[in-house]
């Protein structure tokens, strides 16, 4: 009996011993568990701090009665505000003077505009002068390359035409063996075969054409040409030059291989707004 006494009060203050064992284990947890966060929550706001004096520097904050000494010395006063009207004053006094003196300054340029214009006059008359000459000039060249179905003209060479011009019927070529339209005339020399100009023109062109070799054209106005083939390239003119009526041109050269079998000779073209028109209309005339 004795012993089941024991064992019971024993188990009793083990039981007890068990409980505060397990009350002091939670509490020693519980402390350190706390003083853990409170030392990482410490070190985060260290981190987290911010120095003011490293951010915005260190400055010296006025006291009250100085703040209040600077809202007195910004009072405005009925003495400033005379000065201040006697300074608008003085600046608009100023500004008057100023306009006055750019009036004086413009009405001399005004005046030195006059004198300009009053010595214009003369200046200008001669520019309308020399412009009028120069345009009776133009019209004198313009009149000088005036030509028409009544003009007349020389012929380029002294010679015989060793193949005529015919644009309505078909004429034999001896050079090409067969039969063909021809819209110019060619004039084998009798003489020295110098060519001469038909009549007074400009040199429009010199080219070297495949089929009348050196070549040169003359614009004699009012869309009439004359047309000089088969010459030597020792052309006696230049591209743009006016030349007078029967002055030389150039020598007769030798044919090319579209006209051998002509010999010698000058190949003599006049159109009119470039359509061939028979030379002998002219040259009879």
């Amino acid at each position: 009996m004795k012993k089941y006494k024991f064992w019971t009060y024993l188990n009793k203050k083990s039981y007890y011993a068990i409980l505060l064992l397990c009350i002091l284990t939670v509490i020693g947890t519980t402390t350190f568990i706390t003083r853990n966060n409170m030392n990482t929550l410490d070190k985060v706001n260290e981190q987290n701090s911010i120095d003011l004096n490293e951010e915005f520097g260190d400055y010296d904050l006025e006291d009250v009665g100085t703040i209040n000494a600077y809202q007195n010395d910004l009072n405005i006063t009925e003495e400033d505000i005379e000065g201040a009207g006697s300074a608008v004053a003085e600046n608009s006094s100023k500004e008057e003077a100023a306009k006055e003196d750019t009036s004086t300054t413009e009405d001399i340029v005004v005046a030195s505009n006059k004198e300009v214009q009053e010595t214009t006059p003369a200046s200008t008359e001669k520019a309308n002068e020399n412009q009028t000459d120069k345009t009776e000039t133009s019209e004198d060249v313009e009149e000088t390359f005036s030509f028409s179905e009544t003009s007349s003209l020389v012929w380029p060479v002294s010679g015989e035409i060793v193949m005529d011009y015919s644009v309505d019927k078909l004429v034999f070529d001896k050079t090409l063996e067969q039969y063909r339209v021809h819209p110019a005339i060619c004039i084998a020399p009798t003489e020295e075969g110098i060519v001469k100009a038909a009549a007074k023109g400009k040199v429009e062109m010199i080219k070297n054409d495949p089929e009348t070799g050196i070549t040169v054209i003359l614009n004699h106005g009012d869309g009439w040409k004359t047309i000089y083939g088969q010459l030597q390239k020792n052309i006696s003119v230049k591209q743009n030059e006016v030349i007078e009526k029967g002055q030389v041109i150039g020598e007769i050269g030798a044919p090319t291989k579209y006209s051998v079998a002509l010999g010698n000779h000058v190949y003599f073209q006049v159109t009119k707004d470039d359509v061939p028109v028979d030379p002998k209309e002219f040259l009879n005339k």
